[in-house]
């Protein structure tokens, strides 16, 4: 007796996608990318607004601890949107290189309470009420982003946010 085989095969049918499934798929891929590219650049937006103000607060509590270490004062020079090169800011690194930090472009200094915060020997910073620097993007046409970020008179830094 002959084994008998299971495998059926289909006459004149290949195997893979028809065109109409093919193009609903290119069809629901085009909407996610009408409905989900202006969310996702708003995001993008709002992630490099982010960025900036947690490159700033690092090196404002580096400056800090520097200071506190070294026992020598260590001074940041921050240069708004209105000073001559705007949008940057300037301190002395922990080995006494100076460096110079461009903000992202679209990213703005929007206020500053001082041009320079300078922090003493004891991790103060010996003014007499608190020193703020606002960073502040544009993400889309009802929404602007903003961080504000805070240093007390004795050292502390933190940083919050909102929309306007």
């Amino acid at each position: 007796m002959k084994p008998v085989s299971t495998r059926t095969q289909d006459a004149g049918h290949d195997r893979g996608y028809s065109l109409p499934e093919l193009l609903i798929v290119i069809a629901l891929i085009g909407l996610f990318v009408l409905f989900g590219g202006p969310a996702m650049a708003d995001a993008f937006r709002a992630y490099k607004v982010r960025s900036v103000a947690n490159n700033v607060t690092t090196d404002l509590r580096a400056l800090r601890y520097n200071a506190v270490s070294t026992r020598t004062p260590r001074t940041m020079t921050i240069n708004n949107t209105v000073s001559a090169p705007a949008n940057q800011y300037a301190y002395t690194n922990f080995k006494g290189d100076p460096i110079t930090v461009l903000i992202e472009p679209g990213v703005s200094i929007e206020t500053t309470s001082a041009a320079s915060i300078t922090f003493n020997i004891n991790g103060s910073t010996g003014a007499t009420g608190n020193q703020t620097v606002s960073l502040s993007m544009f993400i889309s046409g009802s929404r602007n982003d903003r961080y504000t970020i805070t240093i007390t008179p004795s050292g502390t830094i933190s940083s919050a946010y909102s929309t306007f």
